[in-house]
C-alpha cells in the first residue's frame, strides 16, 4: 500500500473511532502523526475562510492572495510536528497568512521596481482590488499577528469566529475567566498599538473571512500528500519557513536574553526622546521573604569547561589544556541548544535538534541525559525544552521553554519541569509565566528572570524564588534591566547580562549585551571588568570554588546584518577572576559568519 493510501486508511479508522468531530488540535495531532491528507482538509476547510480573508487584505490583490493562502498551507504541512498548542491553531495560522502575504506583497512589488515603465499610459486606471480602508484593515490585521500567542488564540476564536468564551475556554483549556482577561488585553493592546500607526480604532468584525472557491480549497488540501506546488507558493513558503527555523538558532544560545534584548530594543525605538526631568522612582514592589532551605550537600566535580564548539561537546582544563571531545555525544543529534555538567562531573544534560517525523524539514528539541564513559549511547527523555539546570545534589533538573513563538515580543510566557535525573519522569512547576529559571541554588531556590512581553512595559528583574511559585524575593528593583543571571555556587552574588543597547541612525544595535556582578543581599550591580570592547557576550559561568567566572565572547563586525553574516567571526572562551581582572582566552575558534554560533555557551564543573 502506498503512503498516501496507508494515510487514508489510518485516517478513516481514527475518524470511525471518533462520535464528535474532532478538535482542531486533535486534527493538526493526527496531520503531524500519521501525514492524513483528509484532517488536512479539514483543516483546510475550517480555517482556510480566514487565511483567504487575511492574505487578500494584506496583499491587496487577488492573484496574490491565492498564491500566499497556498504557502500559508504549505507552511502547515512542513510545520505541523512543530506546532507547540496545536489548540490554538487558528491563531498560529493567523500568523503565518500576515507572513507570507506581506512576503507576496513585498516580492511582487520588488518586482514591479524592475520592470521598465509602460511606453504610454492605459486608457483608464487600473481597477484597485483594495476598499478604501485597506490601510487601516491591513494595519489591524499585522497587528492582531504581531500579539501574543495566547492573546491572539483567544481573539481569533470569540471576535473571528464567534465561539463564546465558554467554548473558547474548553478549546484551550484554561478557565473562562482567562479567556475574558485575554481579550480584554487583546483590545487594549490593539487599541494603543494602532493609534501609535496613527490609525483609528476599527472593530475586529471587520476582519471578516472569506469565501474559498473549491479549486482554491482543493489545491491546498493537495499539499498534504506531496503534490508539488507552484513556484511562486514554494518559494513564499520556503522563505517563511526559512526565517522562522533561521530565528529560533539565533535565539538558542541565549533564547531568554535575546528575546529580552529584542523587547527592551523595541521600546526604545518607541519611546520619546529622554527629556532634562528626572526619572520618576520606581514603583514599590511587594515581595515575600523566603527563607532558604538547608543547602544541600555538592560533590565534587573534575574542575573541567564543558563548551560547544562547532556543533560538537567538549571538555577543556581551566587553563586550555587537554581538550577532549565527548565521546558519548554524537554530534548527527544535532545542535545542541543548551549543554550542562552533572555537579559531580559524571554526567551530561543537552538539549538538541532531533528529526522529527518522516519527511519534516524542521526538527523538533529533546533533553538527552549522556553518562561520561558508559557504553551505552545517550537517554532521550523526550521532554521539549530549550535551557535545563541540574540540582546541587545532581539528583534531579529543571526544563524550560519559552510558551510562544521566538519573535521579537511575541512570548507568550515560560513552562517549567522538574525532571528526575534517573527515571526521566517529570513534573510541571507552577511558576509566573513571566519567569525564566536561570540557575538552581544550592538551598533548593531558584534564581529567576522576570520578563515582559510587551514593548510598553520593558522588564527584566532577577529574583529568588522557592520551586513552587509561592514565595519570592526580588534582588533587584528594576531600573536596570538584566536579562539573565547565573548564581554562584555560594548564591552570594549572580552573573547578570545585560543589554548593551545603543541607537545609532534612529535604529538600535540590540544584539549586545554586558556584564554585571550582583550582590544578592544589596541588590547592587557592578560591572565586570576587562571584557574586549569590539564584541559582546554569548553566555557565563562560574568556576566550582566561586573565585573565577568563564565567558564566551563573540567579535561584533560593523555593517548591515547581512554584511555582518558574511564576515569570518573570531570567538573566545576566556576565564577571569571574579570581577572581570586577569582575563584569559583559553580557547579561539572562527566562524563563516557572525550569526553562525562557533562556541556555544560554557559550563564549568
Amino acid at each position: 500500500m502506498s503512503r498516501p493510501a496507508l494515510s487514508a486508511s489510518l485516517g478513516r479508522l481514527a475518524r470511525a473511532a471518533d462520535h464528535d468531530p474532532p478538535a482542531d488540535g486533535r486534527l493538526v495531532a493526527r496531520f503531524a502523526r500519521t501525514r492524513d491528507p483528509d484532517a488536512f482538509a479539514e483543516l483546510v476547510r475550517r480555517v482556510g475562510p480566514m487565511v483567504l480573508g487575511v492574505c487578500r487584505r494584506v496583499t491587496g490583490d487577488s492573484h496574490l492572495a491565492d498564491d500566499a493562502f497556498q504557502a500559508a498551507f504549505l507552511v502547515l504541512a512542513r510545520r505541523a510536528g512543530r506546532v507547540e498548542r496545536p489548540d490554538e491553531i487558528r491563531g498560529w495560522m493567523y500568523g503565518v497568512a500576515v507572513r507570507v502575504a506581506r512576503e507576496a506583497r513585498a516580492v511582487s512589488a520588488r518586482r514591479r521596481a524592475r520592470e521598465a515603465p509602460v511606453p504610454t499610459l492605459p486608457d483608464r486606471p487600473a481597477e484597485s482590488h483594495q476598499p478604501p480602508d485597506a490601510d487601516a484593515l491591513r494595519a489591524l490585521d499585522e497587528e492582531v499577528a504581531a500579539l501574543p500567542d495566547h492573546i491572539r488564540a483567544a481573539v481569533v476564536l470569540c471576535e473571528l469566529d464567534g465561539v463564546s468564551r465558554r467554548d473558547a475556554a474548553g478549546r484551550l483549556g484554561v478557565p473562562e475567566g482567562t479567556i475574558s482577561s485575554r481579550l480584554a488585553k487583546g483590545r487594549k493592546l490593539l487599541t494603543d498599538r494602532l493609534r501609535k500607526r496613527g490609525v483609528a480604532a476599527l472593530g475586529l468584525a471587520a476582519l471578516a473571512p472569506a469565501a474559498v472557491p473549491p479549486r482554491l480549497s482543493a489545491a491546498a488540501s493537495a499539499l498534504a500528500s506531496g503534490e508539488p506546488a507552484s513556484a511562486t507558493v514554494a518559494a513564499l513558503a520556503h522563505g517563511v519557513v526559512r526565517a522562522m527555523v533561521v530565528q529560533k538558532l539565533k535565539l538558542a544560545p541565549l533564547a531568554v536574553a535575546a528575546v529580552a534584548a529584542a523587547v527592551f530594543a523595541a521600546s526604545l525605538l518607541a519611546a520619546p526622546p529622554a527629556s532634562d526631568a528626572p526619572p520618576a522612582p520606581p514603583a514599590a514592589v511587594t515581595v515575600t521573604a523566603v527563607q532558604p532551605a538547608a543547602a544541600r550537600p555538592v560533590p565534587k566535580g573534575p574542575s573541567k569547561i564543558l563548551i560547544n564548539k562547532n556543533r560538537t561537546l567538549v571538555l577543556i582544563d581551566p587553563d586550555g589544556k587537554d581538550e577532549t571531545p565527548l565521546a558519548s555525544h554524537d554530534p548527527k543529534t544535532g545542535f545542541a541548544f543548551d549543554a550542562k555538567l552533572s555537579p559531580d562531573g559524571k554526567r551530561v544534560a543537552v538539549v538538541c535538534s532531533v528529526a522529527s517525523a518522516p519527511g519534516e524539514q524542521v526538527p523538533r528539541r529533546s533533553l538527552f541525559i549522556h553518562t561520561l564513559g558508559a557504553k551505552a549511547g545517550p537517554v532521550d527523555l523526550g521532554i521539549d525544552c530549550e535551557r535545563v539546570h541540574w540540582s546541587a545534589d545532581g539528583s534531579e533538573l529543571v526544563a524550560g521553554r519559552a510558551a510562544g513563538r521566538p519573535g521579537m515580543h511575541e512570548w507568550a510566557g515560560f513552562d517549567h519541569r522538574i525532571v528526575d535525573a534517573q527515571t526521566g519522569k517529570a513534573t510541571r512547576v507552577r511558576l509566573p509565566e513571566e519567569h525564566v529559571v536561570t540557575g538552581w541554588l544550592a538551598d533548593g531556590r531558584f534564581a529567576t528572570t522576570q520578563l515582559s512581553f510587551t514593548t510598553t512595559e520593558p522588564k527584566g528583574r532577577v529574583y529568588l524564588m522557592n520551586r513552587d511559585g509561592t514565595e519570592s524575593k526580588a534582588v533587584t528593583d528594576g531600573t536596570d534591566v538584566v536579562v539573565s543571571s547565573v548564581p554562584s555556587p555560594d548564591g552570594a552574588r549572580l552573573l547578570g547580562l545585560r543589554p548593551a543597547l545603543t541607537r545609532v541612525g534612529g535604529k538600535v544595535d540590540s544584539g549586545r549585551y554586558a556584564l554585571v556582578l550582583i550582590d544578592v543581599a544589596t541588590g547592587r550591580g557592578t560591572p565586570v571588568a576587562d571584557i574586549a570592547p569590539d564584541g559582546d557576550l554569548q553566555g557565563v559561568c562560574w568556576s566550582p570554588d566561586g573565585t573565577r567566572i568563564a565567558y564566551t565572547w563573540r567579535q561584533i563586525h560593523p555593517g548591515t546584518d547581512d554584511e555582518r553574516g558574511r564576515k569570518e567571526t573570531e570567538w573566545r572562551l576566556v576565564v577571569a577572576d571574579a570581577d572581570g581582572r586577569n582575563p584569559r582566552t583559553v580557547l579561539t575558534a572562527k566562524g563563516p559568519g557572525q550569526w553562525i554560533f562557533t562556541l556555544g555557551a560554557p559550563d564549568w564543573r
